[in-house]
This record gives C-alpha cells, sequence and structure tokens, in this order.
C-alpha cells in the first residue's frame, strides 16, 4: 500500500456554467472521466459534452486535463488545448459547460518547467 498515490485533499470540479451549474465533484481518485455518459466519472447532461469528454489526471503533484478527442474540443481559460496543465481557479470548457478547477492548496512551483500542449480550432489532428 505505500506505493499508492496519495491525492490531495480539498480538490475539487464546480460546474459554474452550463446544464449543470452549481453541480460539484470531490477529486479523490488519479484519474476522473467527464463527459455525458454515466459511465463517467463526473457526468454532464450538457449535450454538447461528448461521452467521453475529457478526463483529469493526477501525476507528478499536479492535475492535467486531457481531451479524449471530442468533438467540441476541451479549452482551458478560453484556449483548446489537447493536454493543460491546471492552475487554482482554471476553467475548463467542455460544450457549452464551464467547470472550475479548484484547489486552494496547489504548489504552483511545480508547473514551471511543465509543457501544455496547444490544440487548434479548425483541425483535428490534435486529437488523441
Amino acid at each position: 500500500m505505500s506505493d499508492q498515490i496519495k491525492i490531495p485533499d480539498n480538490v475539487i470540479l464546480k460546474v459554474i456554467s452550463g446544464a449543470d451549474q452549481g453541480k460539484e465533484f470531490n477529486v479523490e481518485n488519479k484519474t476522473i472521466s467527464i463527459g455525458r455518459s454515466s459511465a463517467c466519472d463526473f457526468a454532464l447532461s450538457d449535450k454538447t459534452v461528448s461521452n467521453k469528454h475529457c478526463q483529469v489526471v493526477f501525476r507528478n503533484d499536479h492535475f492535467t486535463v486531457i481531451d479524449l478527442g471530442s468533438l467540441n474540443k476541451t479549452k482551458v481559460n478560453d484556449k483548446v488545448y489537447v493536454q493543460k496543465n491546471l492552475r487554482n481557479n482554471d476553467v475548463i470548457s467542455i460544450g457549452k459547460s464551464k467547470i472550475s478547477f479548484c484547489w486552494d492548496d496547489m504548489d504552483e512551483t511545480v508547473l514551471e518547467q511543465l509543457e501544455d500542449i496547444l490544440g487548434s480550432d479548425d483541425d483535428d489532428s490534435d486529437a488523441l
């Protein structure tokens, strides 16, 4: 059990606009799937969200959102990304929904040397 990954406490995804506004999800696992499918960890009712739209993954002391080849792409702070390392209060946009990533105790120095992967609005080559 000592090699089990410890997920930080008090990490929350909050829907701040869209069909599920007000819905919250406590991040307690290494990988959280987000989408319209009931099989997702954080299921949304927004019809413009793909069945399996994106996932939030904890790795190396930080969280990353990864687009799963969604039709409407995944944006963080209004920029399209295939993969984006998250900071406290970043806004993830999927479909017509906006989700706030909340981690008040985050150490942002961890992100200084990590790279994000930008996507393109008019090019499908960025899909995973």
